[in-house]
């Protein structure tokens, strides 16, 4: 998938947008979670088909975390093209470009 990151990008959604992105990046970090759990799972297992189960289960996390995330980026495109407002083009590669820097001053708050 290929797509302009100097429009579409986080930054560039309205503030509606950008809580459904975070809550779909919380639901990504889960996911991510869950595979550092079964990670240290099978690395930590003695039995073989507990490992080989584990090794299937990260597979399947793995992809399910590839298709999340082409899904957010999929989301932040669609929301995009669907303003009547023009976007600015940001010098960007970082489809998430602004949102870092957001949740660091939501943290500070």
């Amino acid at each position: 998938m290929t797509y302009n990151t100097r429009i579409y990008n986080y930054a560039n959604l309205h503030s509606e947008d950008k809580q459904i992105v975070q809550a779909q990046l919380l639901m990504l970090e889960s996911v991510e979670d869950t595979i550092t759990n079964y990670t240290y799972a099978k690395e930590t297992s003695t039995n073989i088909l507990e490992s080989i189960s584990l090794e299937e289960g990260i597979h399947a996390l793995e992809e399910a975390k590839q298709n999340m995330y082409n899904d957010i980026v999929e989301y932040m495109i669609f929301a995009i093209d669907n303003y009547e407002n023009e976007v600015y083009e940001l010098n960007t590669d970082d489809p998430f470009y602004g949102l870092y820097v957001e949740m660091e001053n939501l943290e500070n708050e």
